[in-house]
């Protein structure tokens, strides 16, 4: 399995849309299931994580709140990836 690359170039917010969230969990599961991961943006004392806005990534948003399933292993290694990116290790 290949671990998806992180971007930690600057967005420009005002041109495009992007799917938000700050729930690791769901972020994790939307980039196991190969959503784009576009950035993040700081929102205080917490991270929102921003995905290239698509019908993928709201499907897949869905799928998370009811129950989608995804190789253990895999969202593991997502929720690692993206601990990473959020601060930065």
């Amino acid at each position: 399995m290949t671990t998806p690359t992180l971007s930690t170039k600057p967005i420009d917010q005002a041109n495009q849309r992007f799917f938000q969230t700050q729930n690791l969990y769901e972020a994790s599961f939307l980039l196991c299931q190969g959503c784009n991961l576009a950035g993040k943006k700081d929102a205080g004392r917490k991270m929102v994580i921003l995905f290239k806005d698509s019908v993928k990534v709201k499907r897949e948003s869905l799928s998370f709140y009811n129950g989608g399933t995804v190789e253990a292993k895999k969202l593991f290694d997502c929720y690692r990836t993206l601990k990473d990116f959020i601060f930065q290790r």
